[in-house]
């Protein structure tokens, strides 16, 4: 069973990061993001499926929007966030680094008036880490349960004119998040 989801997993991160997709993903992000920074201001997580995935999401948001990259940690619109190795290949190793980035990728993203607004994360940053100005979340993995509720409350905080966050599943999380809700809170209609 085992090597069974390993397999099927492998096959389904290869739908999900196929370039056409990717570029679809991507486009969806920039456009949402912009329509709604127009009415209201604030910053944005994508979660993405692989480390890999998400450097493909980094490098094609950044071909349409080029000034949103910077290779300085300390400026940039958009960053990734994530772990890696000495082994990682070099286009994921530009995107890693220790607790020193980590400290101030975090100090920049909670801070509402620094020019990065948008942060792309596999895993990391998706519990116990609170950015009240992150109005909206684009999810792009599959997710369950515990985690997903966890990760949904990440933008679900009230701030300014906040009143809340948005979610866009780009993957089709919608039927999980139901279950997890009606576990958690009992049934009622989640349509």
């Amino acid at each position: 069973i085992k090597e069974k989801t390993k397999k099927a997993y492998s096959k389904l991160e290869t739908v999900v990061g196929l370039p056409s997709r990717v570029k679809q993903v991507a486009d969806v992000v920039i456009n949402h993001y912009e329509k709604k920074t127009e009415t209201i201001k604030g910053k944005a997580m994508v979660v993405a499926m692989t480390r890999s995935i998400a450097v493909d999401f980094y490098n094609e948001i950044t071909k349409q929007r080029p000034s949103w990259h910077s290779d300085d940690l300390n400026k940039g619109f958009i960053k990734i966030m994530m772990t890696g190795s000495a082994s990682d290949p070099a286009d994921l190793q530009i995107h890693v680094g220790g607790k020193i980035r980590k400290d101030i990728l975090a100090k920049r993203f909670k801070d509402p008036d620094d020019e990065l607004q948008i942060i792309i994360v596999v895993d990391m940053w998706l519990t116990g880490f609170d950015v009240p100005s992150l109005h909206t979340m684009y999810i792009d993995k599959p997710m369950k349960g515990h985690n997903l509720m966890q990760a949904i409350a990440r933008v679900n905080r009230v701030f300014k004119d906040k009143p809340g966050g948005t979610i866009v599943d780009l993957y089709g999380i919608f039927e999980s998040m139901k279950k997890a809700c009606k576990f958690l809170y009992g049934n009622h209609d989640y349509t």
